[in-house]
C-alpha cells in the first residue's frame, strides 16, 4: 500500500535557520552608521530605504511562519485524512476516481495508485450498479447530502455492504459541479446484525402465531397484538375482537377470593418489571361469558421512550386446577381417613423412606410425623436391620402382601398385627408400601379368656367324668364286696360245714379264697377308700407297699401333700401314679423304681424313673407310646392343663416327668 506525503522536517529547520541569520542581518543594518560627507537628503532617503527594506523582511517573516504554519495543518489534515477509520474518495461527474485515502485503498482490496483514474462503479455489485448511477445523479443534482445502501466488491471479488455518503464540489458559483465527495463506510457487521435480528423476528413471529399457548402482546395495558390460540382461549373469531381493547375487558372485575383483577394484575405486572418475569393464575371471562382459569407468564421488554412491551403467555389450567382441587379433597378426605382410624398406618417409599405416619401411629410410637418423615424405616428401627424383617420389607417392595406379629414399628406394650401392602400404580409400578398396625392385645385377651373358660369347661366336665367314674367304681365296689364278696363267704362257711372228701373240700376253700382275694383288690381298685378316708399321702404308700419288693421294689419320695386341694386333683394324681406303676410292671421289665410327687408353688410335680428296658421316644413327647399305657395319662392331663416328659432310649430305662398348674 502506499504512504501519506508529508513536509520534512529538515526544511522546516532550514526555514528557521534563515530567519535568524535575516534577523542578525537586520540588526547590523539598522545599526550602520552612514559617511558624515553625505548629503542630508541621501541621508534620509537611505534611512528610509533601510526601514522599508526592515518592514519587507518583517513582512517576508511573518510569511514563511504562516507557511509553516499551513505546512503543519496540511500535515496533519493529510495524516487526518489518509488514517481516518472510513474511505474517503473523490469523484468526477463521470465517477471517476481523482483522489483517495488510505482506508479507501484498503476497503476497494488493492493500492491506491491503481485505483486513482478507474470508474468506482466497477467496484459496484452488478446488481446494485443502476442504484449508484442514480446517486451520482442526485448528488450531481443537489447541494444536499445524499445516502445509498449497496454492496461493494474488491478487487480479488469478495463484497462487502457498504454505506455511501455523497456531497457535491462546486468550484465557482452557478457552475456546475467539478467532483464529488463520497464517504463510504463499512456496514457489513449492522447489515449482519440486522439479517439475524429480522431472522430471529421471524422466528419470533413463527412461535407466536404457532405457539400452543395463547400469547398476547400488551403495551399500556391495551393488547397490540394475539396469536389464534389466544383467540380460541378468548372465544374471539378475529383479531380485532381482542386488538386494542383494553386488558380488564376480559377479566371479571373481582376474583374468587375478592381481589380486584386490576389490582392482582398490577402487581404481577410489577413483580415482572422488578424480576424479569412472573406468573400468577387469573380467572378470565371469555367473550362468551364463560369463565376460564389460566396460569399467566409475564415477560416485559423495555422501548425506547415508551411504555415496557409485555409479553403474556396464558395457559388453560381450568381441568388441571379442577384435577388439583379434587387432588388435594382427595388428599385431605385420605389424611382424615388415616387419622381417624383405629389402626396405625405408615408408607414408605422404593427407598424406604417415611412418607406418612398417622395420628394413632404417633400414640403407638410416641414419635410426631414431622420427626420420622423422610427419615430412613432402618435408622428410626435398627433391629429390623440385617434380619429376617429387613428381608420382610424388601419383599413386600416386590410385590408380595404379608402379615408379620414381629414389626409393630414402636415398642409399646401389648399385641399388634402389620399388614404389608405394596403400593402400585394402574401400571403395575410398585411405588412403595403400606403398612397398618392393629392392636389386638383386646382380641389375644379375649381368645385367651375364651381358651381359658373352655379349658375350665372342659376341667369341670373332667371333674364331673371323674366324680361319676369314682361314683360308679364306688358302687361297683360295694356290689362286689356286699354282693359277691358276701355270696363267696357264705359259700365258703357252707362248704366248711358240709361233709365230703377233706381234698375235695380244701380245693373248693382255696377257690373261693381267691376269688374273694380278687374280689377286694377289684374292690380297692375301683375306689381307694383309704384315699377319702387318709388322704393322698397315705394312700400313695398304701399302693406302693401291695406292690411285691420281687416284682418291682419302688421307692417313694412325697413332699407338700399336706397342703389342701381339691379332690379332684388328689384322685388324679393317685390314678397317674398307680398307671405309671402298673405300666413298669407290665412293659418295663424293671427291678427299682423311683416315684416323686411334690406339691409346692401351686403345683404338683409327679416323677417316675426305673430301671427297665425303656422305648424310644420322639423330642421326649412320648408320642412313640401311644400302646404301652401313656394314653390314658395324657387325656388326665390334657383336661387338667397338665404336661408330660418323656425321657427313654432302649436299655436305659424311663423317666417321666408330669407338672399340673393346682386351680382351687
Amino acid at each position: 500500500m502506499d504512504t501519506p506525503h508529508s513536509p520534512s522536517a529538515a526544511t522546516l529547520h532550514a526555514a528557521l535557520q534563515e530567519l535568524r541569520a535575516r534577523a542578525e542581518k537586520r540588526k547590523s543594518l539598522v545599526t550602520q552608521s552612514l559617511h558624515e560627507k553625505l548629503p542630508d537628503d541621501v541621508q534620509r532617503l537611505v534611512q528610509d530605504l533601510q526601514v522599508h527594506q526592515i518592514e519587507l523582511e518583517m513582512q517576508y517573516e511573518e510569511l514563511l511562519v504562516a507557511q509553516a504554519e499551513l505546512e503543519a495543518l496540511r500535515a496533519q489534515y493529510v495524516d487526518l485524512y489518509d488514517f481516518a477509520p472510513i474511505g474517503y474518495f473523490s469523484l468526477d461527474p463521470l465517477g471517476v476516481i481523482t483522489q483517495l485515502n488510505l482506508k479507501g485503498s484498503q476497503q476497494l482490496g488493492t493500492v491506491r495508485q491503481r485505483l486513482l483514474g478507474r470508474r468506482f462503479a466497477w467496484f459496484v455489485a452488478p446488481e446494485d450498479r443502476l442504484a449508484f448511477q442514480q446517486f451520482l445523479n442526485r448528488i450531481q443534482a443537489s447541494e444536499a447530502r445524499q445516502i445509498l445502501e449497496l454492496m461493494l466488491q474488491r478487487e480479488d471479488g469478495t463484497v462487502f455492504y457498504a454505506l455511501l455518503e455523497g456531497l457535491a464540489v462546486v468550484r465557482e458559483p452557478e457552475q456546475p459541479p467539478t467532483h464529488c465527495r463520497v464517504v463510504v463506510i463499512d456496514i457489513t457487521r449492522q447489515q449482519e446484525a440486522k439479517k439475524a435480528l429480522e431472522a430471529s423476528e421471524a422466528r419470533f413471529r413463527r412461535l407466536f402465531e404457532h405457539s400452543s399457548d395463547a400469547v398476547v402482546l400488551l403495551q399500556d395495558n391495551y393488547y397490540l397484538d394475539c396469536n389464534d390460540a389466544a383467540l380460541h382461549l378468548l372465544a374471539a373469531l378475529y383479531r380485532t375482537e381482542v386488538v386494542g381493547h383494553h386488558m380488564a375487558d376480559f377479566f371479571p372485575e373481582w376474583q374468587p377470593d375478592g381481589t380486584s383483577s386490576l389490582e392482582l394484575i398490577a402487581r404481577v405486572v410489577r413483580e415482572a418489571l422488578d424480576r424479569g418475569s412472573a406468573k400468577a393464575e387469573l380467572l378470565m371471562r371469555r367473550l362468551t361469558g364463560e369463565d376460564v382459569w389460566v396460569e399467566a407468564v409475564i415477560t416485559p421488554f423495555a422501548v425506547e421512550h415508551k411504555a415496557p412491551l409485555l409479553h403474556v403467555a396464558w395457559r388453560d389450567v381450568t381441568a388441571a386446577r379442577a384435577a388439583r382441587v379434587e387432588l388435594l379433597r382427595q388428599k385431605e378426605f385420605s389424611e382424615s381417613l388415616l387419622d381417624n382410624s383405629v389402626d396405625g398406618i405408615l408408607a414408605f417409599d422404593q427407598e424406604l423412606r417415611i412418607t406418612a405416619w398417622n395420628r394413632v401411629q404417633e400414640e403407638f410410637s410416641g414419635r410426631s410425623e414431622a420427626q420420622v418423615l423422610g427419615q430412613h424405616v432402618l435408622e428410626l428401627f435398627p433391629e429390623y436391620a440385617g434380619g429376617e424383617q429387613e428381608q420382610g420389607l424388601r419383599q413386600v417392595l416386590l410385590g408380595q402382601r404379608m402379615m408379620r406379629q414381629d414389626m409393630p414399628f414402636h415398642s409399646s406394650q401389648g399385641h399388634f398385627e402389620s399388614y404389608f401392602v405394596p403400593l402400585a400404580s394402574p401400571e403395575g409400578v410398585i411405588s412403595g408400601a403400606l403398612v397398618h398396625i392393629r392392636d389386638v392385645t383386646e382380641r389375644v385377651r379375649l381368645a385367651e379368656e375364651a381358651t381359658a373358660l373352655k379349658l375350665r369347661q372342659q376341667q369341670e366336665v373332667l371333674a364331673a367324668i371323674l366324680t361319676t367314674q369314682e361314683e360308679e367304681r364306688k358302687r361297683i365296689a360295694e356290689a362286689l364286696h356286699n354282693g359277691v364278696g358276701q355270696l363267696l363267704y357264705a359259700a365258703k362257711l357252707n362248704l366248711e360245714n358240709r361233709a365230703g372228701t377233706i381234698q375235695n373240700r380244701e380245693a373248693a376253700l382255696s377257690l373261693i379264697d381267691e376269688g374273694i382275694k380278687a374280689t377286694r383288690t377289684i374292690s380297692h381298685e375301683l375306689t381307694p377308700g383309704i384315699l377319702e378316708d387318709f388322704g393322698l399321702k397315705i394312700a400313695l404308700e398304701e399302693l406302693t407297699k401291695r406292690i411285691p419288693k420281687q416284682q418291682l421294689h419302688v421307692h417313694l419320695h412325697l413332699h407338700g401333700l399336706e397342703q389342701v386341694r381339691p379332690r379332684l386333683y388328689d384322685v388324679a394324681t393317685y390314678r397317674i401314679v398307680q398307671e405309671l406303676l402298673t405300666n413298669i410292671i407290665k412293659h418295663a421289665k424293671a427291678h427299682e423304681a423311683y416315684v416323686y410327687v411334690v406339691h409346692e408353688d401351686g403345683h404338683l410335680h409327679i416323677s417316675a424313673e426305673d430301671d427297665g428296658i425303656g422305648f424310644t421316644s420322639t423330642a421326649g413327647t412320648g408320642k412313640q407310646a401311644k400302646g404301652i399305657g401313656l394314653a390314658g395319662i395324657r387325656n388326665r392331663l390334657d383336661l387338667l392343663g397338665g404336661t408330660l416328659t418323656v425321657d427313654s432310649r432302649p436299655g436305659k430305662g424311663s423317666i417321666i416327668t408330669i407338672e399340673i398348674e393346682v386351680k382351687n
